[in-house]
């Protein structure tokens, strides 16, 4: 039988840095993980059908995502991708976005295209930090790197998918498998009550709220992050 995977969808203007200080819990639990790829397709539908064509049907898979990336893992299991047995879902939601929300993705996008695109600058980390970690420049330099990697076209397919998103609220007690919930205290852009209600709705869920920590659990605290990788990991593997 061929070893379990672990496929991790970063957020948007997110690399595989983002996933870079946990990903030694993966091997140390018999994983092998593929990093999905989300600049390149501006829909959810897009992204997972390319994401279908690089796992096999009767993979076991562990489904991990941050933020759009929960929005990519969620669409992931209701696809069938593989054959999921844990799902992770960190500073994420459910729901779809207000009229009002995607305007402002319009607009965000269409600011882009001005001058040279740099991601997410200085400016903008606090909405990704919390307040604490904010005054880590090896952290909001990552943040910048990954956002600058990604560049404007790539931005502009993801706000095109995130924006065209479904609600899958109504979807989630569908969930058999365990799952983590993951948030930040002071994550601004996907709030702990958000967490709280796919936690509320997904009957085998833990929901873990962070202190002191943002949008970005594993370049925040990883060392958490990475405990309760392994504690899931560990149920999986007993199931």
């Amino acid at each position: 039988m061929s070893q379990p995977l672990a496929i991790l969808a970063p957020g948007l203007l997110c690399d595989e840095r983002l996933f870079a200080p946990i990903m030694d819990v993966f091997a140390a639990h018999g994983y092998e993980t593929l990093l999905v790829t989300h600049h390149l397709d501006d829909s959810l539908g897009g992204i997972v059908s390319r994401l279908r064509a690089q796992v096999e049907k009767n993979r076991e898979v562990l489904l991990v995502g941050l933020s759009m990336g929960g929005y990519i893992v969620l669409e992931a299991f209701f696809s069938h991708i593989g054959i999921p047995k844990g799902l992770v879902l960190l500073n994420t939601n459910a729901r779809a976005d207000r009229e009002d929300q995607k305007e402002m993705r319009r607009r965000l996008v269409e600011q882009s295209t001005l001058g040279r695109f740099t991601g997410v600058t200085k400016k903008l980390a606090p909405m990704f930090l919390s307040e604490k970690n904010l005054q880590n420049q090896d952290l909001v330099e990552v943040i910048i790197g990954m956002g600058e990697a990604i560049g404007q076209e790539g931005y502009a397919r993801q706000q095109m998918a995130i924006m065209n998103r479904q609600d899958r609220r109504q979807d989630l007690p569908q969930i058999e498998v365990p799952t983590l919930i993951m948030v930040g205290e002071e994550d601004q852009i996907t709030p702990p009550k958000v967490a709280r209600e796919m936690h509320d709705l997904i009957p085998d869920s833990k929901l873990v709220e962070v202190p002191e920590c943002g949008h970005l659990v594993p370049l925040e605290v990883p060392e958490l992050c990475k405990a309760e990788l392994a504690l899931l990991m560990e149920k999986i593997a007993k199931n």
